[in-house]
């Protein structure tokens, strides 16, 4: 992810949650009042270059889940502590590069609805999706569990069960004010419903958070400093994909990708 990025913070009237992302300005709310729908523009993020490239390489690569990705290769986050946080998944020559917390909903309703399409376009190889988990909840409402959670993908991805757990974790979202992602017993037990994913390894990686710092830096980078103001963020091709203000969102994304060529 390289060049000029133009952020999307979801507005609309699609759903009822979209009407609102998780703000760096709060814990819930339109970002800094470009909820009309105009942009703002954001550098690539140190992350993009870090230890996890996009180009499908990386000391954690593993095949893709069959359940959330059809048979694309997976890249991204390392096995030593401290490596990037990163997941990149697929090959296709249109990127999507994604940027959600596992604490917020705005992020878990714009996940409902399109990763269905993402999971369609992966399996075809037609896209490469690059994630970013932050931890915006946590600067602004307290607690730890998005950075939990954030780490605790990662710690999926190197036991190649990246995709479903984060489906487990959307699923199994609880209110804000909780936190109850904090909790590692909370996070572990989420994954004992993923066949072959929790072990004395993946248990270890939870408590340990060696992703943290990455996590950490992510959102410095992009979010603390403003070049990106909310959650869900999401582009194709590095451009800005707008949401509209009505009608399907899935079938707009879909329509985005195809005419970026996917």
């Amino acid at each position: 992810m390289r060049g000029r990025l133009a952020l999307l913070v979801v507005t609309g009237a699609v759903t009822g949650v979209l009407a609102a992302g998780c703000s760096s300005q709060g814990t819930v709310g339109s970002g800094t009042g470009n909820g009309s729908g105009s942009t703002a523009t954001a550098t690539s993020p140190s992350s993009a270059s870090g230890s996890g490239p996009a180009s499908g390489s990386g000391s954690g690569s593993a095949p893709a889940s069959a359940s959330g990705s059809g048979s694309a290769p997976q890249s991204g986050g390392g096995q030593l502590p401290g490596e990037d946080a990163t997941v990149v998944v697929g090959v296709g020559k249109v990127k999507v590069t994604i940027y959600e917390d596992y604490r917020c909903p705005p992020c878990k309703a714009v996940h409902d609805q399109l990763q269905p399409v993402i999971s369609a376009k992966l399996g075809a190889g037609g896209i490469q999706v690059e994630y970013h988990a932050v931890d915006m909840v946590d600067h602004n409402a307290g607690g730890t569990g998005s950075l939990a959670a954030a780490n605790a993908v990662s710690c999926a991805f190197q036991a190649a069960k990246f995709q479903p757990y984060r489906e487990a974790l959307f699923a199994a979202q609880p209110d804000e004010a909780t936190d109850a992602f904090a909790q590692p017993d909370k996070l572990i037990s989420i994954a004992k419903t993923i066949p072959g994913l929790d072990s004395p390894a993946f248990e270890s990686c939870v408590i340990s958070k060696p992703f943290a710092g990455s996590i950490e830096s992510t959102y410095a980078a992009q979010f603390a400093s403003n070049k990106i103001t909310g959650v869900p963020a999401v582009f194709i091709n590095g451009t800005q994909w707008s949401v509209p203000s009505s009608g399907d969102l899935a079938t707009a994304f879909t329509q985005a990708l195809a005419a970026a060529g996917a």
